[in-house]
């Protein structure tokens, strides 16, 4: 009875994974391939499994066939159920929608999230994060964090303060304003409770972030970008952003 569980189990996991797959789903290919597996290892089982009670074998040991199928069977599971694992805990894919990172990241680029490191450190400033959006948790959000907890964030002039510090940032674009919507005259200042992040785009004119709809909880984080996988040409380590802080008396 235990073969017919495990093919069982594969086939309807199998075609489960085709049925709700979407094609913007991050690693839509590997999907694929994984719900393809699974569904010819769980039929292929069920078929092992209905010969032999068709040909009413006498012997109760199961036939060398089903014997090494299952042994593949359960050696494969194993592997996915460790994949699954380590993405819901260490590393998982993620996929850039929109422009309000330009020029660092792009629409559609694919990358790999730490979820490891910032249960071992807290968040730094410059780091690009993924989380989880305030308003509609559902929707995952990537963004650049710019004032950490319990400091004093003030956009005026075009400028960005820190505790009544400049803060110089070497990775945006040339002559890039950041605005409180589309006049320069605004102003805001808001102060970040003990757990919570002011998070920006680097396309500042183009990024609905924390000077809209507020500041991101902690509990919010998912993980930091890690590495650029796709387009190959943009393969690579997510490199820490540049940036300064100098005292202004504005």
């Amino acid at each position: 009875m235990k073969y017919l569980i495990v093919a069982v189990i594969n086939a309807i996991y199998g075609i489960l994974l085709f049925l709700t797959l979407k094609p913007d789903t991050p690693g839509v290919v590997l999907i694929i391939f994984i719900a393809g597996v699974l569904t010819i290892l769980g039929l292929s089982g069920f078929f092992l499994w209905l010969w032999r009670i068709l040909a009413r074998e006498q012997t109760s040991q199961p036939s060398p066939a089903m014997k090494s199928w299952y042994q593949l069977a359960k050696g494969i599971d194993i592997l996915l159920i460790l994949g699954l694992l380590f993405r819901a805990f260490i590393l998982q894919p993620f996929v850039v929608e929109g422009n309000s990172m330009e020029t660092n990241f792009h629409n559609k680029e694919f990358l790999l999230v730490d979820r490891i490191s910032y249960k071992f450190r807290e968040p730094q400033r410059g780091d690009v994060i993924i989380f989880r959006f305030p308003r509609n948790q559902a929707d995952d959000y990537i963004k650049r964090i710019i004032g950490l907890p319990g400091e004093t964030v003030r956009i005026q002039a075009s400028q960005v303060f820190i505790n009544n510090q400049i803060i110089y940032e070497d990775y945006l674009q040339p002559m890039s304003q950041t605005l409180i919507g589309s006049d320069p005259a605004n102003f805001l200042e808001k102060t970040l409770g003990s757990e919570e992040y002011f998070v920006m785009g680097d396309n500042r004119s183009n990024s609905s972030d924390s000077r809209d709809w507020g500041m991101v909880p902690k509990a919010n984080l998912i993980g930091r970008a890690w590495l650029t996988v796709y387009p190959f040409q943009n393969f690579g380590l997510v490199q820490k952003a540049p940036f300064r802080l100098e005292y202004s008396s504005l």
